[in-house]
């Protein structure tokens, strides 16, 4: 069977870039088109499984055009627009026009991937063989990584909640993995055989949640020129994530309660009921008990929600979880750059653990990433972390522990030389073998560093 092809149309930039290699990681087939007026001859020639349209300037016309005329040319096509800048005005147009989802500047690959999954939804059932480019947890999203007791503790609940039909509710900071868990208690259940249903309830305009979660007829408003589905019908017998639902307003969690407890939904301009067999995921990176103390979320729904819940632990809570991390995205970043980067040196990985990553595991993610973008070598070093880390790092340890990082990473760089050493920190050598005195920085005998590789063969006592 012949992967799925994907039109990506739009002009090349980064964005561009980002997407396409993304859609390819997977096993997709891409092909390109710069205009909408190309779009229509490739989407004849090529039938693609669906689409992409990437803008990059503000005023995001051209986004929109394509978005238009591909709407135009096939009606069914699952399309996706990704705009690097954006408005309410432009998501409603968006959504108006026919885009089966919308994503604008940041958002992560995860986000992305479980969109394609969504959409693909109807090729899927119609056929399309996707094991190729399977969009498992495993696959797509990677695994849960850690080991340490809180992680230990989260997976094996997660394991019991999968085999059970409740409605979950998941809490923990930005970055600590809400969306994965999600993924994978959906994975795990016996709703697997279909696609589970995302939406970002932060990411929508205010006066668009009530129609993309619960769809419309035709003519219901001023642009409704067909009868669509919501998010919770798309989500039939299957799983339904509702991301950041402590954003939403009360008349919507109102209005959500009811879904859940009547099993039942009234599109826009309808009103006759449509029965719903759907299991309910809720995420919030805030306490859903300090929301409802400021009045901002319904009690009511919370005890509705609150039936199975997961609390994902922050990462300076499993600190000890770090290296294996680690370990998981260089695997993951040589795959996507085309590198054999071993690993981290002792002082990078020390910095690491040193920090109290407000970002948590999306945050770490980002840092490793952003070194790849700067060529390392084979280990990556101190000095190869992000300006913005080490700084950030420097304000947090104080002004002794930054000296001490110093003093370690001029070592490290002169493998040991301490003249060369002495001369980058300008400093005398009695000098810098004053200050490893003062912070106990000695090196660690050969025989215990005969295994490291050459890279790492020095290294310091913490």
């Amino acid at each position: 069977m012949k992967a799925p092809k994907v039109l990506i149309a739009g002009k090349r930039c980064q964005l561009w870039e980002r997407v396409n290699r993304l859609i390819t990681s997977i096993g997709f087939r891409t092909f390109h088109v710069g205009n909408h007026h190309q779009a229509e001859t490739m989407i004849h020639q090529h039938r693609p499984s669906m689409a992409f349209c990437i803008s990059s300037n503000r005023s995001t016309s051209e986004g929109l055009r394509m978005l238009t005329s591909i709407r135009k040319t096939s009606e069914s096509l699952p399309t996706i627009l990704v705009t690097a800048h954006s408005s309410e005005a432009i998501a409603i147009a968006a959504l108006r026009a026919g885009a089966d989802d919308y994503f604008k500047k940041p958002f992560t690959d995860r986000e992305l991937l479980s969109s394609c999954r969504r959409v693909m939804q109807i090729k899927i059932l119609d056929g399309v063989d996707t094991s190729i480019c399977d969009l498992s947890p495993e696959n797509a999203a990677g695994r849960m990584v850690g080991e340490s007791p809180s992680m230990c503790e989260v997976k094996s609940y997660i394991a019991k909640v999968a085999k059970s039909d409740s409605t979950v509710l998941i809490t923990g900071e930005t970055g600590t993995g809400k969306e994965l868990a999600a993924e994978l208690v959906h994975h795990h259940s016996i709703r697997s055989n279909r696609p589970m249903v995302s939406i970002n309830c932060a990411a929508l305009p205010e006066n668009l949640v009530e129609s993309e979660l619960f769809g419309y007829e035709r003519g219901a408003f001023t642009g409704a020129a067909e009868k669509r589905l919501g998010k919770f019908a798309l989500a039939n017998e299957s799983t339904i994530l509702l991301d950041e639902i402590g954003d939403m307003t009360p008349h919507i969690q109102a209005k959500i309660l009811h879904a859940i407890e009547q099993k039942v939904v009234y599109p826009l301009g309808c009103n006759r009921g449509t029965p719903l067999d759907v299991r309910v995921v809720a995420a919030t990176n805030r306490e859903p008990e300090e929301l409802i103390s400021e009045n901002r979320f319904r009690s009511d729904l919370y005890y509705r929600l609150n039936i199975a819940r997961i609390r994902l632990p922050a990462l300076r809570e499993r600190k000890e979880d770090i290296p294996a991390l680690v370990k998981h995205g260089i695997a993951k970043l040589n795959q996507r750059f085309h590198k054999q980067v071993k690993g981290l040196s002792p002082e990078a990985l020390e910095s690491l653990g040193s920090y109290d990553w407000p970002g948590n595991v999306r945050e770490l993610l980002n840092i490793l990433e952003s070194t790849f973008i700067s060529q390392p070598g084979d280990h990556i070093t101190y000095a190869d972390l992000p300006a913005y880390f080490r700084n950030n790092l420097a304000i947090m340890e104080g002004p002794t522990a930054t000296e001490r990082r110093a003093i370690i990473s001029a070592l490290t760089q002169t493998n040991w030389n301490k003249s060369r050493a002495a001369q980058k920190l300008n400093w005398s050598r009695m000098t810098l073998y004053r200050k490893m005195t003062q912070f106990k920085i000695t090196e660690i005998q050969q025989s215990n560093r005969s295994h490291l590789p050459r890279s790492q063969a020095k290294s310091v006592t913490l």
